[in-house]
């Protein structure tokens, strides 16, 4: 029984780590994506005349996100290679790289704290203003249909009577037309006169009752969208400033806190700039925890030769080769001396055995 559960702890360990270890190398990537994210949008609305989203590849944001993230991460593998190398040129200039990588880091956490403030700062402001403006034109919409209807009876009471008068007159000038001349129009008397004369005169009339009534009006409509425009004006201005249009649960966080429905304006900003940290923070840590557990397990995929150990043994073998060729040459040169002496000696007992041979010939 023992055996059995050892063996599928054994097992399930065997499994799990790995996918663990896998999942943890993901986050890293996707902290490292999200870092990308938050400073491309960043840089996007600072370079709006720089962004072309037809062609993302050569935007400016774009490419200095690419260029920005893409260093960070392998700085991370470069110290962690130069580190078990013990290269000395490396550890001298390690300093520049350090603060090169903390450069970006900084970066990203400024990215991050803008992009957090962007958002969490009065998120619901569009919402809240919008459907504040809209109670607003309601309610001043009927104050502009009250005003047109009341102008519209004072148009109606004081043009009326004015109507009748001029029906009247050009019904008696049609009489007179009728009566005197019937229907010929070569002549029209006094009495057609007077009565045009009466008609245009309360025509005039009429025109200039309607002209100062509609310039009464508007001038009531004008003040009416004056005051409009202000009361938006002054809640688009307290909106930016209140806790109403915030978000949801810091500023329900922040009312229990405070025990009041409003709570400090600094209140807000702080928390959001505590949680930008706390963001920024993070995902710089899972970054760097991700590429450095890579780099530690996965190194030898990313050679740059410049491992000192690598170079002592590459130092070693050349020694012993130029050693090899030396022993060899000594070998070649001890060869040809034992060669040379041989010859010499062959040849000193080949003229010993002449001149003994001479000396033989000359005593007999």
């Amino acid at each position: 029984m023992r055996k059995l559960i050892h063996v599928v702890i054994s097992g399930f360990f065997k499994v799990f780590v790995p996918f663990i270890y896998v999942i943890f190398i993901f986050a890293g990537i996707i902290s490292a994506l999200v870092s990308a994210f938050i400073e491309y949008e960043v840089l996007g609305e600072l370079y709006q005349k720089n962004l072309n989203t037809e062609k993302l590849y050569l935007s400016i944001p774009f490419l200095i996100v690419i260029a920005f993230e893409s260093t960070k991460v392998f700085l991370i593998f470069l110290n962690k290679q130069y580190s078990k190398s013990g290269n000395n040129g490396y550890l001298s200039d390690k300093k520049y790289f350090l603060r090169l990588r903390y450069a970006l880091i900084s970066i990203s956490v400024i990215a991050t704290l803008i992009f957090s403030f962007y958002n969490l700062h009065n998120p619901e402001y569009e919402t809240v203003f919008e459907r504040t403006k809209q109670e607003i034109t309601a309610s001043y919409d009927t104050q502009i249909a009250e005003i047109n209807n009341s102008f519209d009876n004072q148009l109606l009471l004081q043009t009326s009577p004015i109507n009748e008068d001029i029906q009247s007159y050009g019904a008696n000038m049609t009489t007179e037309e009728n009566y005197k001349f019937r229907g010929r129009q070569e002549y029209r008397g006094p009495r057609y006169n007077e009565a045009k004369k009466l008609r245009d005169e309360a025509s005039n009339r009429r025109i200039e009752v309607i002209r100062q009534i509609n310039e009464q009006r508007d001038l009531r409509i004008s003040e009416v969208n004056r005051s409009k425009t202000e009361e938006i004006d002054h809640i688009r201005e307290n909106l930016q400033t209140s806790s109403a249009s915030g978000n949801k649960m810091l500023s329900a966080t922040l009312q229990i806190v405070n025990m009041e429905a409003e709570f400090p304006q600094w209140q807000y900003i702080a928390v959001i700039a505590f949680i930008s940290l706390i963001i920024s923070v993070g995902l710089e840590l899972t970054i760097w925890s991700a590429f450095t557990v890579l780099a530690i397990n996965h190194g030898d995929f990313f050679e740059l030769d410049i491992s000192s150990n690598d170079w002592n043994a590459k130092h070693k073998i050349m020694n012993e080769t130029i050693d090899d060729m030396n022993e060899t040459e000594a070998e070649s040169y001890e060869k040809r001396a034992k060669k040379w002496s041989s010859s010499i000696i062959n040849l000193a007992k080949k003229k010993a055995k002449k001149f003994r041979d001479n000396i033989n010939t000359v005593v007999n």
